[in-house]
């Protein structure tokens, strides 16, 4: 099982990636002093140091084209091995995880977003509470944005922790000037809501010299994961979908669908609105006027020479301030380490302000810190940034997660299927969902019972 949601190929690189990278690593365990009886510490290092007894700390990732290993130890092996001159590390990237334990090969930090560490560390019982390291290290939870500790924490039950957050993709909006431009349609602005920007899509979206503009793009897979709103996919509890039984999820089907709907988009083929024509639309064609980014910064490149600039993501009339949810990528410690207080001490590292921070001003990485001013310096030091609208990669507010478990990736191909349903086939929208909760709960039966008959 691949990623539930395919990522970019441009994650390969690091001033593609939307990696954010997390906190300060110290401090008491949630603002508390150490055992040690020192105070926490707020300059990047942990009150209480790991032993330094050598160690070769292997670190799995499921995905080649997002990191090849190039990318990943210039990014984050080499430094890791400057700060820690016992540890050496080792990537491996790709394979079944399953495959590589059973040839006998052991790993010891395995990195993975939410969506994609179900099938690759719970699946394999690499699952480790790292809680007694929080608490023996005096790592300091608190700076780390809080959504993404209780995602993590959810995922686990609610009764410990698996990882620390290391990478957020934005949450943001780029838009073309050109064809607001052409049309003489004002740019999006701050606080944009849902409806404002329906009205500018129908402006936008128009034919011009034989060739047809749509104002609005976008990956309407990941913003249902992420929804703004913090609606359940699966239950956690009862382990059955809620796209039947959350009246939440019709307003949010036919507010995307809406956009759809419009005469203007009807020359788009049913199985051409995916998030990859999506995007090509917008950075290649040049024919789209708005995209909501929620996979990957977007880097020089692909922009080219587009008059571009950012707006933040659209928000509802009734939550101004709530943007969509998180989606983060965590490094875990796994539960067949033999260096666990060593492998920590190296998550805990990629979270401080002091391995990120020159990365944040070089337009490489989106922080996951609790912390306002740092996010002000993304790209600082990046000409492409110079006068463009930054602050709208994250918003000030992320939404709670709306639920967390290993089932909700079953909900991608369905929800695909409820979206192109009611644009393309005239369904209902209350009878696409509930017939896609039907296959959905199926599906969790069959995985249920294949679970129970191991």
């Amino acid at each position: 099982m691949g990623e539930v949601f395919p990522l970019s190929k441009k994650l390969a690189v690091a001033s593609l990636l939307c990696v954010a990278l997390g906190t300060t690593a110290c401090g008491g365990g949630n603002g508390s002093s150490g055992g040690d009886g020192k105070s926490p510490s707020t300059g990047g290092e942990m009150t209480v140091q790991a032993k330094k007894d050598p160690a070769e700390l292997t670190v799995y990732f499921p995905f080649p084209a997002d990191w090849p290993e190039e990318d990943f130890m210039a990014t984050f092996g080499q430094p890791i091995m400057k700060k820690f001159p016992h540890v050496t590390i080792k990537y491996i990237t790709g394979g079944k995880v399953a495959d590589l334990i059973a040839a006998g090969q052991s790993i010891d930090i395995l990195f993975a977003s939410i969506g994609a560490t179900p099938p690759h560390l719970m699946d394999n019982k690499l699952e480790y509470d790292i809680t007694p390291q929080i608490k023996k290290y005096n790592y300091n939870l608190t700076q780390l944005e809080p959504t993404m500790v209780d995602t993590i924490r959810e995922l686990a039950g609610g009764k410990g922790m698996y990882g620390l957050p290391v990478y957020v993709p934005p949450s943001a909006m780029y838009y073309n000037k050109d064809i607001f431009d052409k049309f003489g349609v004002p740019y999006p602005k701050a606080g944009i809501t849902w409806d404002e920007m329906y009205e500018l899509t129908k402006s936008l979206t128009r034919s011009d010299g034989g060739t047809k503009y749509t104002g609005f793009a976008s990956s309407y897979g990941h913003m249902a994961f992420m929804n703004q709103l913090s609606i359940p996919i699966v239950k956690t509890d009862t382990k059955k979908a809620a796209l039947d039984t959350d009246d939440r999820w019709k307003t949010f089907v036919d507010n995307l669908t809406r956009f759809y709907k419009l005469p203007g988009y009807s020359h788009i083929p049913n199985n051409q609105i995916s998030e990859p024509n999506e995007r090509n639309r917008f950075f290649k064609d040049r024919t789209v006027g708005m995209f909501l980014a929620l996979t990957a910064l977007h880097n020089a490149k692909e922009i080219g020479d587009m008059n571009w600039d950012l707006a933040p993501f659209p928000v509802f009339k009734d939550k101004p301030d709530l943007g969509p949810q998180a989606y983060p990528t965590y490094f875990y410690v796994t539960s067949m380490s033999k260096h666990q207080d060593q492998a920590f001490e190296v998550i805990a590292y990629l979270t401080t302000e002091e391995f990120q921070a020159p990365q944040i001003k070089d337009g490489k990485f989106l922080t996951t810190l609790n912390n306002k001013a740092l996010r002000a310096t993304f790209g600082q030091n990046n000409p492409m940034y110079t006068g463009k609208n930054v602050k709208a990669f994250q918003p000030d507010k992320y939404a709670p997660a709306g639920s967390v478990n290993k089932y909700n990736g079953l909900y991608n191909a369905e929800f695909n299927t409820v979206v192109r349903d009611v644009i393309y086939n005239n369904k209902d929208t209350n009878t696409a969902l509930r017939e896609a909760a039907e296959r959905i709960n199926k599906k969790i039966d069959e995985l249920e019972t294949a679970s129970g008959a191991k």
